[in-house]
């Protein structure tokens, strides 16, 4: 059985640093051959001196350290099965994929792209989406663009870059994030230099909700009755009494089919009746699913944490209906 190929999503808006991150991670990270797809065609986001000179037609261009690196106006299908083919031709080598969104993209189509596509969703395996954070201007970008709280929303890393310019922002600019995602762990991005053992521990679908120890610890947890200048908004539901499955199943769709709209993502562990496993449970908008996870320990108390985000998602409705069943 072939290994899936470890994917990494990377945002932030505009001059955010995700050139310079990614340089970084190229010049430093030794254990892996890096493919990388930029959506920025016709940009020269990666060091020029990293290159070595390429003709293919889909510009496939390889890195002198032996990564790659897939520049394409072609639909982000086409790109990913030419370097399917390519690898599988052994014409090129990678161990992990990077794709660099635009500055104005949101990230959920591309997950939507990987968690739904027959073939994608065998070769590779999403580790997480990572967004940087402009800490000088995202107060700004929060109010006037809103793929930047898009992207917020997606994230499973969270990297503040500019930090040493901003120091009076920072700490109402944390707090906000952590209305707008309460899961995703936060941490300084210093001139674009990053600890490379958080991609490694990086888990799109990690059961666990709460946040790693981050830089920004230290920082407060916002009061939620503060009013924040975003549309986005996160909470944590927890629950120790069992679930009925069928009755939970039910409840999921309905809250699928009445917020449909306002769902960004989702997901969590469910404690089900009768069961010994933990059921993993996690979605993208519409498209989620589910699956069997490790066995309760016998000397743990079992529960159920589940997190939503969201468009102004009601959330004394969510904790209603998820304690009336």
């Amino acid at each position: 059985m072939i290994p899936s190929i470890p994917v990494f999503i990377l945002c932030g808006f505009l001059g955010a640093g995700k050139t310079t991150l990614l340089n970084y991670i190229l010049y430093h990270q030794t254990t892996h051959k890096i493919a990388i797809i930029e959506n920025e065609f016709g940009n020269i986001a990666i060091d020029t001196s990293f290159l070595s000179s390429s003709n293919t037609a889909i510009h496939i261009t390889t890195l002198k350290n032996g990564c790659i690196c897939c520049n394409s106006h072609a639909e982000l299908e086409v790109s990913l099965k030419e370097l399917l083919d390519q690898l599988d031709r052994k014409e090129v080598n990678f161990t992990q994929l990077i794709i660099e969104c635009t500055g104005m993209a949101d990230p959920s189509p591309i997950l939507r792209t990987f968690l739904t596509h027959e073939i994608f969703s065998k070769r590779f395996d999403i580790k997480g989406t990572i967004t940087i954070v402009d800490a000088i201007n995202a107060l700004y970008h929060f109010k006037h663009f809103n793929v930047t709280q898009a992207q917020i929303a997606m994230a499973d890393l969270i990297l503040l870059s500019k930090t040493d310019l901003s120091t009076e922002l920072l700490e109402p600019l944390v707090n906000q994030i952590q209305h707008m995602n309460k899961v995703a762990p936060i941490y300084n991005l210093k001139h674009g230099q990053l600890d490379l053992k958080l991609l490694d521990e990086l888990n799109f679908l990690s059961p666990k909700l709460s946040p790693n120890s981050s830089l920004f610890s230290c920082v407060p947890i916002i009061d939620d009755k503060i009013s924040y200048d975003t549309k986005v908004n996160s909470f944590v539901i927890h629950r120790k009494q069992a679930f009925d499955a069928d009755k939970l199943s039910r409840l999921i769709n309905k809250i699928l089919k009445v917020f449909e709209k306002q769902l960004i993502r989702y997901k969590g562990i469910f404690n089900i009746q009768h069961n010994p496993h933990r059921l993993i449970f996690q979605g993208v908008q519409q498209i989620y699913n589910s699956e069997w996870g490790e066995k309760w320990n016998n000397t743990e108390d079992r529960y159920s944490e589940i997190v939503f985000i969201g468009v102004k998602l009601p959330e004394e409705e969510f904790h209603y209906f998820f304690n009336k069943i």
